[in-house]
């Protein structure tokens, strides 16, 4: 389990960072007489502002001294010093959303030289992260500070890189890479120790039996399991809802229309898939996010979803959201405007980590699943801030 998260967190770094001479990739398209042969690192970590970028050396016969990066995203090109035939140039990639990996060398219009990054935003590192457990996440933490310790001796290093040392240059890329790791691993264990806010600001949890987690549902008994997995806060029509915690978001739904309710299946022995697919539709639009504390918490009922939201973006607790809506449900007379939002613990499958499926987050069991209405209205206070 530790060497399977351990994987994740390193992979990156020791493993591509080598000591020796990396040859360059060339084709017939290419100019034959330039060639890289030094990459100081090919991990470029897309929302740090000192490992957005990377060292590269190429030998040509040539003088490329003008020559620049090329990319579909937003770079920067600097050439820092000429040696001779070798030519190291610093490349910065400025674009956080940056998806193509593929850097081109071009002066004059020639192609010199392509090659490939490995492209990582914290967003794609924390979406591993976070399908862990804090126990297995200070196990990293501990196993990254012996890394790291190891490399330590290398970070005021300043010489210049082309020269025979140029070995205390990569140790230290080595070193800043693992703590970058060190830092977002330590947020995330930081975060499990604060409360989620109440979602609708100024309002207080339910107390009603009937809104909290567990109550029953008989009128929809035949197309779902007939049980409420969430906490309704009443509100009046359009209330603004705001980000619980610090979090990815990893699904949307902004397009719910009252016809998708002829969708739901309604015969005999339904599937359990069925039964959670029926609940789906009828949350109508919604955001799901998965929190620094390890779980997923699932918004529903909004009549409208902030435009700007993504999926598998990140936002900041306290930030907008959406708005509240009528739920259409059971029929047209119904009038009941409140947030429906529910908190899915992880049932810690590790061999589904980084790679659950929505329909697998629909199976996570909620908070307070089976406890007693008198267990949860004692209990519930503990997970929030008070408004």
């Amino acid at each position: 389990m530790k060497k399977n998260l351990l994987k994740y967190l390193i992979y990156w770094t020791v493993s591509i960072i080598g000591l020796s001479f990396l040859t360059a990739f060339s084709s017939s398209i290419f100019a034959q007489n330039s060639k890289l042969i030094y990459k100081l690192s090919n991990n470029i970590y897309l929302n740090s502002d000192t490992l957005n970028k990377t060292l590269l050396v190429y030998k040509s016969s040539d003088d490329i001294s003008d020559a620049y990066f090329k990319s579909s995203c937003n770079i920067e090109t600097k050439l820092i010093t000429k040696k001779e035939d070798l030519y190291l140039f610093e490349l910065t990639i400025n674009d956080p959303n940056c998806t193509n990996s593929n850097i081109y060398l071009v002066s004059k219009l020639w192609i010199l030289n392509s090659t490939e990054l490995n492209l990582i935003s914290d967003y794609k590192l924390y979406s591993i992260l976070l399908d862990y457990s804090t126990s297995e996440l200070n196990n990293s933490l501990e196993t990254l500070n012996k890394n790291s310790s190891k490399y330590k001796i290398f970070t005021d290093y300043r010489d210049n890189i082309l020269n025979d040392k140029y070995n205390f240059s990569n140790k230290k890329r080595v070193y800043d890479e693992l703590i970058y790791k060190w830092e977002l691993v330590q947020k995330i264990l930081n975060a499990r120790n604060t409360k989620y806010l109440i979602p609708v600001p100024w309002y207080k949890l339910p107390t009603n039996l009937s809104k909290i987690p567990n109550a029953w549902r008989p009128y929809r008994a035949w197309t779902t399991d007939g049980i409420h997995h969430s906490w309704d806060i009443d509100t009046p029509f359009w209330q603004k809802v705001v980000a619980l915690d610090d979090w990815i978001i990893i699904r949307i739904v902004k397009n719910w229309d009252k016809t998708d309710l002829k969708n739901i299946r309604e015969w005999e022995n339904l599937s359990i898939e069925d039964k959670m697919r029926n609940l789906d539709i009828l949350r109508w639009n919604q955001v799901w996010i998965k929190t620094m504390k390890w779980e997923i918490v699932m918004y529903a009922h909004f009549d409208k979803v902030v435009d700007s939201l993504n999926e598998w973006t990140m936002i900041k607790k306290w930030d907008y959201i959406g708005n509240i809506w009528v739920t259409w449900v059971p029929d047209d007379n119904y009038t009941d405007y409140h947030l429906d939002f529910s908190i899915s613990e992880n049932p810690n499958n590790l061999w589904k980590a980084w790679s659950y499926e929505i329909v697998d987050y629909m199976s996570w069991p909620w908070k307070f699943k089976w406890k007693s209405s008198q267990y949860i209205l004692a209990h519930q206070n503990e997970l929030f801030e008070s408004n």
